[in-house]
């Protein structure tokens, strides 16, 4: 990390800068963590807006701001560096390993990093989102989660409805810190903002903290319950308009999960931002990507294993079913000797019966050959009924038909 000198900022400038800007926005203002500021703070006995502050303040209602107290501190230390970056080491936990790298969280500046392909890509899902979210129609205050899009006949596109238009420009800087970061790896980004990470791809959940504050009624509200009051005077039927009881109010705070896996979660905290924590975030991601070649690998493993058993049962199936065939025909074809052989024994016992007139000879060599169409060993062509298809079933061989 390439450090300068911490710049020293009045107790009466962090005091007004923290009242305008939050704990966090001084943070990100001056390349610093969200903990640091708030340990400068205390130390120099500046005052600080308390939970529930900026809500209040964004719905419109009366919060007052303490004065500045005495104190013999009259000046802060900010330490500071001119690109804030987070080393990453070469790391193996058993699962994964990644080479040695620097993540920039930030430009000082607060513009994302410079790169152009990152830039590109995140530029696109501006675009989408822009779109998205003019044609949102969930009203203001309603809480927002992906899940409370899932009624909506397209699916919203990443991170609609779950950031707030004051913290997408911090989301930006954060994926485009990654996307800088995580190419030089070999892994790549998609257009739809996944990493691709050896081969495999990983996806961050993105969204921003909400506070539940008691609803403050609109003006048309107020009209509509101004209207109901009146009616009910005159009026039995008139019915009282229904109106939430809670609104939900973005926060500034983001968390992250990877792969909407919530024990893999990166978020804001007291002590510490996200910015804070994207080294960890990559090896997570590295470690994510392992997690999923496995369940990819072993879901293969299972599909191969179903479609090898799939393909035996298929072949023995088919087997079956030629075995099944050839046990016919060779019923059939016993069947057929068995016939020749009763044809057979009937003209020899005819034969020693004696006193047999020319016409019974005739008749009896006549019968001989009939014993041989019948006989699949031999199987004598007829003149007039052919040969006989002795592997066929008895009902297909009986029915004879005229051949000119």
């Amino acid at each position: 990390m390439v450090e300068e000198q911490p710049q020293m900022l009045a107790r009466e400038q962090i005091y007004n800068e923290v009242w305008e800007l939050s704990l966090a926005g001084v943070a990100r203002k001056y390349g610093t963590s969200y903990g640091l500021i708030y340990k400068l703070c205390k130390e120099a006995n500046v005052p600080i807006p308390p939970a529930g502050y900026w809500t209040k303040l964004n719905f419109g209602k009366s919060v007052s701001k303490p004065p500045l107290p005495d104190s013999t501190i009259h000046e802060v230390a900010i330490p500071r560096s001119k690109t804030p970056r987070i080393r990453v080491q070469k790391i193996d936990k058993g699962m994964a390993t990644i080479p040695e790298a620097e993540l920039g969280a930030t430009q000082q500046d607060g513009e994302a990093v410079n790169n152009a392909d990152a830039g590109s890509k995140i530029a696109m899902k501006e675009d989408d989102l822009s779109e998205w979210n003019r044609n949102d129609k969930k009203e203001v205050g309603a809480q927002r989660s992906r899940q409370s899009y899932s009624s909506y006949k397209s699916s919203p596109p990443f991170l609609a409805g779950v950031i707030s238009k004051e913290t997408l420009p911090r989301v930006y800087r954060i994926l485009g810190a990654l996307i800088h970061a995580i190419e030089p790896l070999g892994c790549s980004v998609t257009d739809t903002l996944s990493f691709i990470i050896r081969n495999e791809s990983v996806s961050l959940e993105i969204y921003e903290m909400q506070d539940k504050v008691d609803h403050v009624l609109t003006k048309s509200e107020e009209n509509q319950l101004r209207k109901y009051e009146e009616d009910k005077k005159r009026y039995s039927w008139a019915s009282k308009p229904n109106f939430r009881k809670y609104d939900y109010v973005f926060n500034g705070q983001l968390c992250i999960n990877i792969n909407q896996n919530q024990n893999k979660r990166f978020r804001d905290t007291k002590s510490s931002i996200v910015e804070d924590q994207l080294g960890i975030l990559l090896i997570e991601m590295y470690e994510a990507s392992e997690i999923i070649r496995k369940e990819r690998e072993a879901r293969e493993e299972e599909r191969r294993k179903r479609e090898e058993a799939e393909r035996l049962r298929e072949e023995r199936r088919k087997r079956y079913m030629i075995e099944v065939e050839r046990t016919v025909a060779l019923t059939n074809l016993a069947q057929d000797y068995a016939m020749a052989c009763k044809i057979r024994a009937f003209v020899a016992a005819l034969e020693s019966s004696g006193n047999l007139t020319g016409e019974d000879l005739q008749w009896i060599d006549w019968a001989k050959k009939k014993a041989d169409w019948y006989d699949p060993i031999i199987a004598r062509e007829d003149e007039f009924l052919g040969k006989r298809e002795h592997e066929k079933g008895k009902d297909l061989k009986t029915e004879y038909s005229w051949r000119q």
